[in-house]
């Protein structure tokens, strides 16, 4: 919708004060010089909008204004609802805690190895862990070593994938079923340790 202000009339034609030409077949109502009128666009075509005096004119540009300035604060306020959905999305990511929980799954025992290799060919199997044993880690556990509660050898294999669980990190994505659950062991070649490592959300 445009609005013009008249400049001159001719025969079938209104010049307006902006230099647009305006053609029309009918009109619903006199036109005079100064006044305004609006419609639709500029071309050849019926004015049903008729005449408007400056103070109508005033009027219904600022009822317009008005809307315009309602519409885009429902709009920006659809935005803002969204980016605050989307904050409060990322902000709850940012919060989600892990833990890491180690599960003994067994112990196994090479007596052929242990046999032509070790100095006790009767060592048997790890004497640390039992199977079954469970162990929940977080970070105060992690960086204190486990307090002595965990053998050290098993620990230099395992940490590095206990502290990407610790940080939500997939531990075996690709590999294992569930990329939050990986199956490792330590370095006793002869009675090694199997470990199921699991990160835990909450």
């Amino acid at each position: 919708m445009k609005f013009w202000k008249i400049k001159a009339i001719k025969a079938g034609t209104i010049k307006t004060t902006i230099g647009d030409t305006i053609r029309y077949k009918s009109l619903d109502v006199p036109l005079e010089i100064n006044s305004w009128f609006v419609a639709a666009d500029a071309g050849e075509h019926k004015l049903k909008r008729g005449v408007m005096n400056r103070r109508n004119f005033i009027k219904t540009s600022g009822i317009l204004m008005i809307l315009s300035g309602l519409i885009n604060r429902a709009s920006g306020n659809e935005i803002l609802d969204k980016q605050n959905g989307e904050t409060q999305k990322f902000d709850k990511e940012i919060k989600m805690k892990h833990k890491c929980k180690i599960t003994v799954l067994k112990r196994e025992c090479y007596t052929d190895l242990q046999e032509q290799y070790l100095a006790n060919p009767k060592a048997g199997k790890c004497e640390f862990f039992e199977d079954g044993q469970e162990f929940i880690v977080d970070n105060n556990d992690f960086f204190r070593m486990m307090h002595g509660k965990f053998c050290s050898e098993a620990w230099d294999c395992i940490s590095r994938y206990v502290y990407a669980a610790l940080q939500g990190g997939s531990i075996m994505d690709g590999w294992s079923k569930d990329e939050k659950v990986m199956i490792t062991c330590c370095n006793d070649g002869t009675r090694p340790v199997i470990f199921k490592l699991e990160r835990i959300d909450y």
